[in-house]
């Protein structure tokens, strides 16, 4: 009887709670953008280039999440991440009608906080990626 020394290789990568919550961020800043896509605003054109743009950044932190879960999987470099923060941050602070605030300051608010955390987060965090100090 022979006994087995070699360790076993699973068939597939295991799916990290990164690279689910990619697509799971990716798909609430879908809904999110669609769902407020045709809102009365006092501006209906700033606020569709907000949610453009807003949603660019969601989906390059769900890239960078998804990326990151993945073992194997390119690196989406911190550089990225940084630009997509001043990319919503600017897109707020842009957009914004200064003149009549209203809802349009609660929602660009409540859209735009959580998302630069998580990017903010995604691009400052330690990591085993190329941009981490000392690599």
């Amino acid at each position: 009887m022979e006994a087995h020394t070699g360790t076993r290789t699973p068939s597939r990568t295991p799916l990290t709670p990164a690279a689910v919550g990619g697509p799971v961020v990716l798909a609430v800043g879908l809904v999110l953008t669609l769902s407020a896509w045709d809102d009365a605003v006092p501006d209906p054109a700033r606020h569709q280039i907000f949610l453009s743009l807003w949603f660019l950044g969601a989906a390059l932190l769900a890239a960078r999440l998804f990326l990151d879960g993945l073992p194997s999987a390119p690196y989406l470099p911190r550089s990225a991440v940084t630009f997509a923060i001043g990319l919503v941050g600017s897109a707020s602070v842009a957009t914004m009608p200064w003149s009549d605030l209203g809802s349009v300051f609660w929602y660009q608010l409540w859209f735009s906080v959580p998302l630069l955390t998580g990017l903010a987060y995604a691009a400052f965090r330690p990591s085993s990626g190329p941009s981490a100090p000392g690599t």
